[in-house]
Parts: structure tokens; sequence; C-alpha cells
């Protein structure tokens, strides 16, 4: 039978209580360090969540404003809409800007929807100022000859005026339309039609698309007419749109001063969609029927 060594036998006592001396000295260490690591990192987390927790409270509040919206029957879903286009936290101040705001709306005579809509779409104008920003475009409208339920018709289109610079931007159009050829009452029943012609580039797309139909042997006259009979074809785009509707027209033989009669007499039959033109134009000439007048007057049905 295999025999432990004399000296290692007597060397293990002193072994064993060197490693009981040791788990003794480790011990409390080790609970130490491990209090230290749970509490150092539990530190940051705990302000960390004090943060968040501070950061969802704000958010989650409701400002004043919105409950004077919600007052005012906006619905949750609006306040959202408004929330969001506001681009900061929706805080503005009451009685300098959201009461006097809603006031003044409510003067110019817009009825609930459009007020509605004017701040659900630009919420943005209660961090501008009534007085230098707001009253001056109504104003101005005015002074072209707009009568009251025009201007509050044409800023509920296109809220966005509100916020444009009245000389850089909104004056510029109105002269733009007046160097068609246009009288004061025709610039004054574009914009009503249209607002938005109020937001367009000048050289960029309002131009561009009136050099078009000049292109296709309009003179100024029927250019005027055609703008200020159905103005939302400047916010069409000329190639991806225009263009291929009047191939279809010149597909069925419209050319020259008969298609520049055809589209002056009816420029409404650009606005539809090139489907719709296609399908109406097919039918006619199925029947025997296309001609000049007959496609103006199929451009009358809905």
């Amino acid at each position: 039978m295999w025999r432990k060594p004399l000296h290692v036998a007597l060397l293990l006592p002193q072994l064993l209580c060197c490693l009981l001396a040791a788990a003794a000295v480790w011990s409390p260490c080790a609970s130490w360090l491990a209090i230290g690591r749970w509490r150092g990192a539990g530190r940051p987390l705990v302000a960390r969540s004090r943060v968040q927790s501070r950061s969802s409270l704000e958010d989650d509040a409701r400002t004043p404003a919105e409950e004077y919206l919600e007052s005012l029957g906006f619905s949750a879903d609006e306040i959202r809409k408004v929330k969001a286009r506001y681009l900061r936290r929706f805080n503005p101040d009451m009685s300098s800007m959201v009461k006097p705001v809603l006031s003044w709306l409510s003067e110019l005579r817009m009825t609930e929807l459009q007020v509605k809509k004017v701040i659900t779409s630009n919420p943005i104008i209660f961090r501008g100022s009534l007085e230098g920003n707001l009253k001056p475009v109504a104003q101005w409208l005015s002074s072209l000859g707009m009568d009251g339920s025009t201007v509050a018709t044409s800023i509920a289109k296109f809220p966005g005026m509100l916020g444009r610079n009245l000389d850089r931007s909104l004056k510029p159009n109105a002269q733009w339309l007046s160097s068609l050829g246009m009288d004061d009452s025709q610039v004054v029943k574009t914009i009503g039609k249209w607002p938005i012609v109020l937001g367009c580039s000048v050289d960029g797309k309002l131009k561009q698309t009136a050099q078009w139909f000049s292109s296709l042997g309009m003179d100024d006259l029927q250019v005027a007419k055609v703008i200020a009979a159905c103005p939302s074809l400047l916010g069409l785009s000329v190639d991806k749109n225009l263009k291929p509707k009047v191939t279809i027209l010149q597909e069925q033989g419209f050319a020259g001063s008969q298609l520049v009669s055809c589209i002056a007499r009816f420029p409404m039959s650009l606005s539809l969609s090139s489907t719709r033109l296609a399908r109406r134009v097919s039918i006619l000439d199925a029947q025997g029927l296309l001609t000049e007048k007959s496609l103006c007057n199929s451009m009358r049905l809905t």
C-alpha cells in the first residue's frame, strides 16, 4: 500500500491552516467589492431612470394650449397632428398667441372646420407675430379686391401663406399673374381658386409651365385664360403629367390650332387623369363622334 512521504504529511495541517486564514480574509473583501460594483452600477441606472421618467412626464403632460384646443372641439387626433407639426413641445403662450390667433381667425368669419384645418395644417402660426405676420397677409388679400369670404377660404385652402414673407414670396407671385395679362379680377379669381399659386416658385415652376403652354402655339391671352380658368395646372409636372395628356389628343388627330383651341376652351381636360382622358377620347372615337366640340362637351361630365 502506497504511503505519503513523512514530510508531506507533516505539511498538510500547515497548508490547511493557511487556506482557512486566506478565506477568512478574502470573504469580506469579496463582499465589499460586490456591493461596490452593485452600487456603482446602480447609481447611473437610477439617475437615468429618473431623467427618463421626468422627460416622459413632461411629454405626456398636457399643456394649457392642448387643453384649450380640446375645449374648442379639437379631437385627440387633430391635437396629435398639431403637436407633431409644431416641431417643438406644443406650449405657446396662451395670452399673447393662442387665444388672439384663434380669435382673429374667427373674426375672418372662418367656419369651425376651416379654423381646425388652418391650425392642424400650420400650427407654426402660433410662433409668429399676429400683428407682424398674420394680419398683414389677410389685409393684402383684401387689398387685391377679395371679399371677406374669399380671404377666409383662401387662407383655409393654403394655410402656409400665413408663414410666408409678404414682400419676397406672396406679392411677386401675384405680380407674375398680372404680367401674363390678367386683370385684377382674374388675379383674384385665380388665387381664390388655387391659392397654392402664391407658394410656388416663379422661376422654378410657374414660368416654365406658362412657357410650355406657349410652345403649343398659344398666344399670351390664351395662356392667361387657361391659367385663370384652371390654375391648378400650374402645379402639375409638365413632363410627367401635361405632355402625356397632350400626346393622347395628338394621337387622335388634334394638332396645331385645333389642339390649342380645344385646351383653351376647356383647360379642365388637362386636369383629368391620363386614364380618364384616354377613355373618353376612345369612346367618342369608337362612336364616330370625336370632334373638338364633342370632346369639350364630354369634359363637363364627372
